[in-house]
């Protein structure tokens, strides 16, 4: 990186800062609601053994600018059934918010609002050691402790990172992005000093590439890796994809090479006409299910498997898949697959043995000729045509999601099985509205713009 590019760099990372960084007015907000929600918090839990933490972005001073979110956990004693902490917690976190709604992780917590913030109460063990978590989430007030003095001083850095990754799309560890999350990105400011640095250091990483927060070593080893310096035995970076990796690396090639401000701000994608253009030209085919009621990331590892099986079979036919993608609305999920062709041949061509292997030579002759089918030789080896069962890709996708629905997964199969919609080419445009993140994740399927993390 030449001194002037570096210069560059510096001026760039500034600028951003007011693109990241909280204002006064959202700092006051967050502050009010955190006032309110201690003081409900002393009262529900006054007379019992439970006590809470503030943790995550929020309480370390490094949430992004309009991401304003507390996180409060709830510390059981473990003498506590399971049962009897998910009872509790969910009618304590009721008790200290506005209004809230139900989501689920290792468990059920509330999700609700306190003067206009977002809040989640999350009811975990208060133990001794991480070693003995009983549910994941029990993990993240040692992270928070971790964290919470090694980090200060560099909570801009932080938000710089986090700013970086969310305009590139890389920013989650939830399934339905397999990003980067809050936790890594600290971690991996902490480890590097700073935003740049960590960007610096990124442009080389590889998919071996291990870091040793504790340590302070950079290693080889089998995946990309970075050891939770809380617990040893684990990847932070688990749920970090390869193909993400790859995008982010690059994204660090390209900002290294090219500094701008374009590298903070998300870029949509607003040509609905091409994209229904490029459908109408092309062998793409989208199955539409109704979007079941679980876990998003349950949901987006079944939409996973489902869209991969369905990849599978399309090759195992013989038509030629080219790319698969997927993704969900809040009411209909969306498995797209191009293919090269869209019809084969009456017949295929099977191949049998060579002509040396009399054994098998005999077998396949009886099995021609119990199906009236008249075998040949080629190129010393006994060949057969036979009749194509499915000769055309909707045909393949229809048979494949009525007789195979088991292969979506328990949630996502029984939504198939209770009816699908499939549409090709340019009627994709009558199923999918072309617009915000739909129009853009079709865009980037057909490869009209370019793949998340790149700047054009």
């Amino acid at each position: 990186m030449s001194e002037r590019t570096e210069d560059g760099a510096i001026s760039v990372v500034k600028k951003a800062l007011e693109i990241v960084v909280p204002d006064r007015e959202e700092v006051e907000k967050g502050r009010k609601a955190e006032k309110i929600l201690k003081e409900r918090l002393s009262r529900a839990l006054k007379r019992g053994d439970v006590e809470y933490e503030f943790v995550g972005s929020y309480a370390r001073n490094t949430w992004l600018r309009r991401n304003l979110e507390i996180d409060v956990f709830l510390l059981f004693p473990e003498k506590y059934e399971i049962s009897e902490l998910e009872e509790m917690g969910l009618k304590i976190g009721k008790a200290v918010v506005d209004r809230f709604e139900l989501r689920y992780a290792a468990h059920p917590y509330v999700h609700g609002w306190v003067e206009g913030v977002e809040v989640d109460v999350v009811p975990c063990y208060k133990l001794k050691s991480p070693e003995k978590i009983k549910t994941a989430v029990d993990r993240t007030p040692f992270h928070h402790r971790w964290l919470k003095d090694k980090v200060k001083g560099r909570e801009n850095e932080v938000r710089l990172l986090k700013g970086f990754l969310k305009a590139g799309g890389l920013y989650g560890a939830e399934y339905r992005v397999r990003g980067f999350s809050g936790y890594l990105c600290e971690l991996l400011v902490i480890f590097y000093g700073s935003f740049l640095e960590v960007i610096k250091a990124g442009r080389n990483f590889r998919r071996n590439t291990v870091i040793d927060i504790e340590s302070g070593r950079v290693l080889k080893g089998e995946r990309f890796t970075v050891v939770d310096p809380v617990d040893p035995k684990r990847n932070v970076a688990a749920n970090l994809s390869l193909d993400n990796l790859a995008r982010f690396v690059q994204r660090c090639r390209e900002f290294l090479n090219s500094p701008d401000i374009s590298y903070f701000v998300k870029q949509s994608y607003s040509n609905p006409d091409k994209v229904a253009e490029e459908l109408g030209r092309r062998y793409v085919y989208c199955l539409t299910t109704q979007k079941p009621e679980i876990v998003e990331d349950n949901l987006y590892t079944q939409l996973e498997r489902g869209s991969k099986k369905l990849f599978e079979h399309l090759s195992r036919l013989g038509f030629k898949p080219m790319r698969r993608a997927y993704f969900a609305d809040s009411e209909k999920c969306y498995m797209l697959v191009e293919t090269e062709v869209k019809k084969l041949s009456v017949v295929e061509k099977r191949m049998g043995p060579v002509f040396e292997d009399e054994r098998n030579v005999r077998r396949f002759l009886e099995k021609c000729r119990s199906r009236g089918q008249k075998p040949f030789v080629e190129d010393g080896r006994f060949w057969v045509y036979t009749e194509r069962k499915v000769k055309d890709v909707e045909t393949a996708i229809r048979e494949f999601a009525d007789k195979e629905w088991r292969a979506f997964g328990k949630d996502l199969g029984k939504a198939v099985k209770n009816g699908f919609d499939l549409a090709a080419g340019k009627d994709i445009c009558n199923v999918i509205e072309l617009r915000n993140d739909s129009l853009e994740n079709i865009a980037r399927f057909l490869g009209l713009i370019p793949d998340t993390g790149f700047v054009e």
